[in-house]
């Protein structure tokens, strides 16, 4: 027996515009998650619940530099999430600093800064930056 579908064969997609042309008629997603993931020596916490993808690492360091590495350019990760309905949260120590995404609302600071379409959480840096590991 062969499976049939309806698709026609399309060529691969090479852009972010062509990925978000693709997702524009598709529902929202959902994301459930509980991982662990190490990263040069950091155990990072990624929870997934419903439209909300946390990030939470062991320190503000440790947020900006994998920030600094994300393999995409942030607009076009903020794009992709927002067409799904998700919004990422990084989180340092379980305290949220900033967000992208679906449900962020860019601040001008982070634009300022370099970060890119970002909403940053000021109470949650200044607690990131002062507070005590117990």
């Amino acid at each position: 027996m062969t499976p049939t579908t309806d698709r026609t064969a399309r060529p691969p997609i090479e852009t972010v515009a062509e990925l978000l042309d693709e997702l524009d008629d598709r529902p929202e997603l959902a994301v459930y998650a509980d991982l662990r993931v190490d990263v040069d020596g950091r155990t990072l916490s990624v929870v997934g619940y419903d439209d909300v993808v946390a990030i939470d690492v062991p320190s503000l360091p440790a947020a900006l530099s994998l920030w600094r590495r994300l393999p995409v350019d942030p607009m076009d990760a903020a794009a992709v999430l927002a067409s799904v309905g998700l919004t990422a949260e990084l989180r340092v120590r379980g305290v949220p600093v900033a967000r992208l995404g679906d449900d962020a609302t860019p601040s001008s600071l982070a634009r300022r800064l370099g970060l890119g379409p970002v909403e940053l959480v000021p109470d949650g840096v200044v607690l990131a930056v002062t507070r005590r590991r117990g």
